[in-house]
């Protein structure tokens, strides 16, 4: 449910930074536009994944703390 609202917010966040970057350097600098955006965009998701997660308040009793016991280490749960 979290998702459904956040949803726009999170494509008006990733979207605004793609616009400003077409604007600036996609005339002429399309790679490093398209580049620079594509980095943005993941970094972006990663952030949200790793912020969002997993809530702590859903009860698991075979993953303690929420995270599997095969979840690698360093990937933030």
């Amino acid at each position: 449910m979290a998702l459904l609202f956040l949803a726009p917010l999170i494509w008006i966040a990733t979207a605004v930074p793609w616009v400003i970057l077409h604007s600036t350097l996609g005339r002429r600098h399309r790679r490093t536009a398209l580049m620079a955006g594509l980095i943005f965009t993941l970094w972006f998701s990663w952030f949200l994944v790793t912020w969002l997660g997993m809530p702590d308040s859903y009860p698991d009793p075979f993953c303690p703390g929420n995270v599997p016991p095969w979840w690698p280490g360093f990937i933030p749960a």
